[in-house]
């Protein structure tokens, strides 16, 4: 393999190699971070949590209730027993009654009120749950594809690297340092091809008597236009 065969391989596996690096640092981010599946778990677990104080919010309200039930049945019992014959008692009978019955009324209001949070936050929770699980499910897969998905361009890296690592052994310092600087101010690209005698890449001309060595293909030829090393395509 001639010099600039060489350097044009080097190239491909370069270029194989950025672009790979990129994705394989993209997949590994989306292995590592679980912030959607932690985000939907706790707003799950937020909704359970509100469920649960509701529900006791309703038992309270319904014990409270019950309360109130029972002391309006004594005084009214009281009331009308024909035991007590006070006015006053009675007149103090029938205010406790009248309260009473308005405190049942309100907490009637509240504990109805309390039943339709309890029925809005199950049917949440439920809602929230099965879609939960949904998502659970295609994480999992999703995960299990983006874990082979990594171990492949591992192992491609690895290939490339050594395959990287021999190209660039067998050529000469003054090439690579060359190669190396055009690679970093040409975006990666650091060889353009000629043909019909016109650089490919930034379309100038290229003299004959440079075409004549670019199809030895065993010097170093570069672009009067763009400064890359040149290869006949």
């Amino acid at each position: 393999m001639g010099l600039v065969q060489q350097l044009l391989r080097l190239q491909v596996i370069d270029r194989e190699w950025d672009e790979k690096a990129q994705l394989y640092q993209t997949v590994r981010q989306k292995l590592i971070d679980q912030s959607e599946l932690e985000n939907r778990r706790r707003a799950q677990q937020e909704k359970e949590t509100a469920l649960s104080e509701a529900r006791s919010k309703l038992r309270d309200a319904e014990l409270e209730l019950e309360s109130l039930q029972n002391k309006a049945k004594q005084v009214e019992q009281d009331l009308y027993s024909g035991r007590i014959r006070s006015p006053r008692e009675l007149e103090s009978l029938r205010q406790d009654s009248e309260y009473l019955h308005k405190r049942i009324a309100e907490m009637e209001d509240r504990v109805l009120l309390a039943m339709t949070e309890v029925d809005d936050l199950e049917a949440a929770v439920q809602e929230g749950k099965e879609a939960l699980q949904a998502f659970e499910e295609n994480w999992a897969k999703e995960q299990a594809n983006l874990t082979e998905q990594y171990k492949e361009l591992r192992a491609r890296l690895q290939e490339l690297q050594t395959a990287r690592e021999e190209l660039r052994a067998s050529l000469g310092r003054a090439e690579l340092a060359l190669y190396d600087e055009l690679r970093k101010k040409k975006g990666g690209v650091a060889l353009s091809p000629v043909k019909d005698g016109i650089c490919q890449l930034c379309r100038v001309t290229v003299p004959s008597y440079k075409i004549e060595l670019v199809e030895a293909g065993e010097t170093i030829v570069t672009c009067e236009g763009c400064g890359r090393i040149l290869y006949k395509e």
